[in-house]
């Protein structure tokens, strides 16, 4: 039978409506109070579950971010009544971030196993974001369940999402679901509740009492000037008191991130100083190629929807700017923890950037499927490229030893409990929970210290990790056997050296 182009047309026509019809029959469905309140939980217990498989994975075959082994050996020297004084970064570790939050974490972590409970945390943290994300949209947006949904596909799929759960432990994790559930309480006359989430946000990093300030001029912008200004107010003192006054008293006197605005001057005022003797500068910083990146990141996987909206967006910047000027070596993944505060507003703004494009309909805001698809495949198409568990990455194959990562393994077994240690990154959360280790980084040299006999007990010398070539290990090596240090493991290019018995 021969069929005329009207023919398909209509049969296509006709497909279409059905496969309309279909879908507002489960959108009808779902758009009940009981679907309302249960779907944003179970995607939040879906994606922990994920993200916590992924980072154990990755934390089983040494793939984790070696920040974890910090609040390792924090959590073992709380543990035994000592003061938390990491050794690889030579002061107190509330000296560093202000993370106050981590300090009950530590006594509740005496139960568990910490590496893997802090992991585990982090990823609960990070997947209840889609919990407030859903309730904005579907409470001050009044979106309908499909753009909802969209949204908490597009959380789900952020890469600085997944490179933070694979960046080692930050506690500034908790943040993310906690500024957008504050916002959200905001709306809804709570302030209770804000406040509790407010203290739990800076109490993850100091420098978050900054995102509280644009949080407090959010509501000022929405006509809550009250509550707003309190909030900004509470929020600058604390990071002025917190970094210029309690860190530094806890730490070495001084302020412990200002070697990363050191090319600006010395000290606090002479930064600000140099800040405006040179503003060219300060805006080729800004502007950079690696900033460029790191906003485009944040905005293009969410279709820039956030751009609709500015007025959502603006208040983070200034904390977005200071990140992005501070000269932060990578310490794995982009340092996605800096992405922290501007996420929270960046999902905030795009759920109502989507109720501004919208249409009213009969009791909530239509957004055009086409529009939704395409966010959505956005998301992906960012996730598959950019997220350091993207299938690229083989996430599959993660949990298996290679040799290598064996040989690391047996390396850690045979080092002494009470040796002071100096290890390549791989190693360093195998052995953090000790008085004193350290990291060996590649930048250090191919040449020990001439100190080292009197620091450290035994090194771990790793070639693949160092990136060194054999000449290279050699030149590092026959400098250990002068400082009479003994190999004792020689595995597929790890090798352990000791320099006393036991150690």
């Amino acid at each position: 039978m021969e069929r005329t182009g009207e023919t398909v047309v209509t049969k296509v026509v006709s497909i279409r409506r059905r496969l309309d019809i279909v879908m507002l029959r489960w959108q009808a469905r779902m758009d009940s109070r009981a679907w309302d309140r249960s779907l944003p939980w179970l995607t939040a217990v879906v994606l922990a579950t994920i993200l916590s498989l992924l980072a154990l994975a990755r934390s089983h075959d040494l793939g984790i971010g070696y920040q974890v082994g910090h609040y390792l050996q924090a959590t073992d020297l709380m543990d035994r009544g000592f003061e938390p004084v990491v050794s690889d970064l030579g002061y107190n570790l509330f000296a560093d971030q202000g993370a106050w939050a981590f300090w009950p974490m530590a006594w509740a972590l005496r139960a568990f196993p910490v590496a893997g409970t802090l992991l585990v945390v982090q990823s609960v943290a990070l997947a209840l974001g889609v919990v407030p994300i859903w309730r904005i949209a579907r409470g001050p947006a009044n979106l309908r369940i499909g753009a909802a949904a969209a949204l908490m596909t597009a959380y789900a799929l952020h890469p600085s999402i997944h490179n933070l759960n694979l960046a080692g432990f930050h506690p500034e994790a908790m943040a993310i679901p906690a500024l957008m559930a504050a916002y959200l309480a905001a709306q809804k006359g709570r302030w209770r509740l804000v406040a509790v989430l407010v203290l739990l946000v800076v109490s993850t990093r100091s420098d978050l009492g900054l995102a509280v300030v644009a949080l407090g001029l959010l509501m000022v912008g929405e006509d809550n000037r009250t509550a707003g200004w309190s909030l900004a107010t509470f929020g600058l003192t604390w990071f002025l008191v917190m970094s210029f006054v309690v860190q530094p008293v806890v730490g070495d006197g001084g302020y412990p991130h200002l070697d990363a605005f050191a090319r600006y001057g010395t000290g606090v005022v002479g930064v600000v100083l140099g800040m405006f003797s040179d503003p060219l500068g300060l805006i080729g910083d800004l502007f950079g190629r690696d900033g460029f990146d790191k906003v485009l990141l944040m905005l293009a996987p969410v279709l820039f929807l956030p751009l609709v909206r500015p007025r959502y967006l603006v208040p983070v910047l200034p904390l977005l700017a200071l990140y992005l000027i501070a000269d932060v070596p990578d310490a794995g993944f982009g340092n996605p923890q800096q992405d922290v505060p501007a996420l929270a507003f960046v999902f905030i703004a795009a759920t109502y950037a989507l109720m501004r494009i919208g249409t009213p309909g009969v009791s909530r805001i239509l957004v055009d499927r086409r529009v939704l698809t395409v966010l959505v495949l956005t998301a992906v198409v960012f996730f598959v490229r950019d997220a350091a568990s993207s299938p690229y990455e083989e996430p599959w194959e993660w949990g298996r030893r290679s040799p290598v990562d064996v040989a690391r393994v047996s390396a850690s077994i045979l080092i002494g409990d009470d040796a002071r240690v100096i290890v390549p990154a791989e190693v360093y959360p195998l052995v953090a929970d000790r008085d004193d280790a350290q990291v060996l980084r590649a930048t250090q040299g191919f040449l020990p210290d001439l100190d080292w006999p009197e620091r450290f007990d035994a090194v771990v010398v790793d070639v693949e990790s160092m990136g060194w070539t054999a000449s290279e290990a050699r030149m590092f090596e026959s400098r250990l056997i002068l400082m009479e240090f003994r190999k004792r493991l020689d595995r597929d290019g790890v090798r352990l050296w000791v320099r006393r018995p036991g150690a």
